[in-house]
């Protein structure tokens, strides 16, 4: 009867152990960087590259053809979870990134990618922005339209631009 009970426990604590190390690979890190340290902050704004699965995600490469990529996420990249909050100055950015989209069904996923996508933008101080993936519906078994949108998130929640990249 002792047995059983430590056989019990142990299992119970592993699976404890084991689902709470699952959840962690789930949570999202926000990789954050200042391109430009020598602009004082109140000429600057802030653009979120918001990841999401299912309607695109980014890994930058570059600000203003300037690499970042090492600076930003080290050695360890970036995932579909993942956030990146750039403070950058304002007036006239370049972003170059790549762009994932990944569609799955019960049976399987697959991912559309575009690389070296460049995304200029004149970024008003006193702004803060976002850079989303957009997915549009041809209509029914006729795939989809991929864009990437930028969003100014400064009290509400509005579409400035968006670039198409392609279909699926």
């Amino acid at each position: 009867m002792k047995m059983k009970k430590i056989v019990f426990c142990f299992v119970l604590i592993a699976g404890i152990v084991m689902s709470l190390s699952s959840c962690l690979g789930l949570m999202s890190k926000t990789h954050k960087l200042v391109v430009d340290k020598n602009v004082s902050a109140d000429q600057t704004v802030t653009v979120t590259f918001v990841n999401e699965t299912m309607r695109g995600w980014f890994s930058l490469k570059q600000w203003n053809n300037k690499d970042i990529e090492d600076e930003l996420y080290g050695s360890k990249g970036t995932s579909s979870n993942d956030k990146v909050k750039l403070t950058v100055p304002a007036g006239n950015n370049s972003f170059t990134f790549n762009a994932y989209y990944t569609f799955s069904n019960q049976y399987s996923s697959t991912t559309r990618t575009f690389k070296g996508i460049e995304l200029r933008y004149n970024l008003e101080h006193g702004r803060e922005y976002q850079i989303r993936g957009i997915i549009k519906s041809l209509g029914l078994f006729k795939g989809y339209e991929l864009f990437v949108g930028i969003f100014d998130v400064t009290g509400s929640d509005k579409l400035l631009k968006e670039w198409k990249l392609g279909e699926s």
